[in-house]
């Protein structure tokens, strides 16, 4: 998993499901329905030769968005630990 940090000279992240769940939450608030359940696949990293298919579950219940699930295939790349 990568992250996107321009001044480390990562320029796009092959995929970030945080961004996408969020966008998939606007989207789906948009719509004029009050309920509403949508499915969204995101695709992302094609250009650095990285593609990822991100799909994106959104409830909407009364005209609130409740649940919003993000899912897709990930590689691990990395692995840390922090010690406090």
């Amino acid at each position: 998993a990568r992250m996107f940090a321009p001044l480390d000279n990562v320029i796009e992240d092959p995929a970030t499901g945080s961004a996408s769940a969020a966008l998939g939450a606007y989207l789906v608030s948009l719509l004029p329905a009050a309920d509403a359940e949508v499915e969204l696949v995101i695709e992302q990293g094609v250009e650095m030769g990285r593609r990822s298919l991100i799909t994106v579950g959104v409830d909407k219940r009364n005209g609130t968005v409740r649940k919003v699930s993000v899912s897709g295939d990930c590689v691990s790349a990395m692995r840390g630990e922090i010690e406090i």
